[in-house]
């Protein structure tokens, strides 16, 4: 029998390996985009963290609940804690200053608006220096087109082209984070 969207809990529950690997290739790109949104720092540990994810599905597929969640929720709250117990590690390992040393500088406060600001900076990394200018304005900034339009001295109808180029390069160049929820592909 064919493995599908209906029955791969199912196959998972018989710890069949193909139903492994329909996670991997239906939800690994959900799951690899939370966990690199979290290790954003730590890029070297997002893979062993993605994998570690999977097994904690594998082992504890009768934790999930359909009643509660969608898979693909459930698949990305494993990622996320799995990412951020990961982050907790790695952030004890690293070498601590001595107090005398110590200044407010050194002390790491991560928000969830400086997580959020390393991945969107990731994100448009591959944009030129202008585009990325004109997506941190209208997305980062809030401006609007006509506010943008104005401030670069260009028509509207030019401002929504070169966004529109430049979502379609950013969904080109990051296919982990828009696999199977866009037009593009």
């Amino acid at each position: 029998m064919k493995i599908t969207e209906d029955n791969f809990i199912e196959y998972i529950e018989r710890k069949d390996e193909d139903a492994l690997k329909f996670v991997i290739k239906n939800y690994g790109g959900t799951m690899k985009a939370v966990i690199n949104r979290i290790l954003y720092l730590y890029p070297q540990d997002s893979e062993e963290c993605l994998y570690d994810s999977i097994m904690k599905i594998w082992d504890n597929i009768s934790f999930f609940d359909e009643t509660k969640n969608s898979f693909r929720n459930w698949a990305a709250a494993v990622a996320k804690y799995t990412a951020l117990n990961r982050l907790k590690q790695l952030t004890r390992l690293e070498p601590t200053l001595d107090a005398d040393e110590l200044t407010i500088a050194d002390i790491p406060h991560m928000t969830d608006n400086e997580v959020f600001n390393g991945f969107f900076m990731e994100l448009i990394s591959c944009l030129n220096d202008e585009d990325k200018a004109l997506f941190i304005r209208i997305f980062w900034n809030g401006d609007t087109i006509d506010e943008s339009a104005k401030a670069l001295n260009q028509r509207k109808s030019n401002i929504y082209n070169r966004l529109s180029r430049a979502k379609k390069k950013i969904m080109k160049n990051n296919p982990e984070y828009f696999t199977g929820r866009n037009k593009y592909e």
